[in-house]
């Protein structure tokens, strides 16, 4: 028979190694940003790197994102519409879908997109040269990997995610624009009118600015879990889920704390 004392081990180890693996974990991310800051000048000295990643990343992931967004407005004046018709309110939809589209949904899906696209791409890459031991080679001949690798992704992403959000803006309010002329009968005129009448330039600013700090947060995620993979193709590909996941999460959960302090700051 166990004793007591036992069974309190038991539960302690059980508590414990999900903790310190926790904090080994997030001791290791902290360092990764820490060599990523020390590593910006030097990253920056070398900008061609820079914009290919830019255009890797960023410039190739804008079809996926205005789609999405498009899509998104589209179905927002439609479902608004169907509903605010039975109370006169048809023509509150374009403020509807203006101040959806860019405090939140806007800026949330474009994030997304680009985890789940771009994310998981750089997590496969450096999953790849980990299991290569590329890294290791870079290494042994004296680079630093967050200086060649991780901060030119960094970079590119906290510079292009506020271009990719204004294109899932642009396109949001688009597809309500289609959608509302074509099925509600509100002449275009009047829904771009109400449209710039909902937007105030300070949450336009506000909301590219807190996607490039989403994007950066994307970028050395995806660069840390990529980093870390141990075993073969079976590790890349548990490398690149996590990254999606854990890059998702981030985003949802940035964006609900974010909204929050902008409500209690009544912005």
């Amino acid at each position: 028979m166990r004793s007591p004392a036992h069974a309190v081990r038991i539960v302690l180890v059980k508590i414990g190694e999900p903790l310190a693996r926790g904090g080994q974990v997030t001791y290791e991310f902290l360092a990764l940003f820490g060599d990523f800051l020390r590593s910006i000048p030097a990253a920056l000295m070398t900008p061609g790197v820079i914009v290919e990643r830019f255009f890797s990343l960023i410039v190739s992931a804008w079809l996926l994102v205005a789609i999405t967004s498009f899509a998104t407005g589209a179905a927002l004046a439609l479902q608004f519409g169907q509903g605010m018709s039975r109370f006169g309110g048809k023509l509150y939809v374009p403020n509807i879908v203006a101040f959806a589209i860019v405090r939140a949904l806007g800026p949330v899906f474009a994030c997304l997109m680009v985890a789940a696209r771009s994310g998981g791409g750089v997590a496969a890459e450096l999953g790849s040269m980990k299991v290569t031991q590329q890294i290791d080679a870079l290494k042994a001949l004296g680079a630093n990997p967050t200086e060649k690798l991780v901060a030119p992704i960094v970079i590119a992403l906290a510079l292009g995610m506020p271009v990719l959000t204004f294109i899932a803006d642009v396109a949001g309010i688009t597809g309500g624009l289609l959608a509302a002329t074509g099925s509600l009968g509100i002449a275009p005129t009047l829904y771009l009118q109400k449209t710039v009448e909902s937007i105030h330039t300070m949450e336009l600013v506000i909301s590219l600015a807190k996607t490039s700090i989403f994007g950066a947060t994307i970028g050395l995620i995806a660069c840390f879990i990529g980093m870390r993979t141990t075993t073969g193709t079976s590790g890349i590909g548990v490398a690149t889920t996590s990254a999606i996941v854990a890059a998702n999460i981030f985003v949802l959960i940035a964006d609900l704390l974010v909204t929050k302090v902008l409500w209690m700051l009544q912005w």
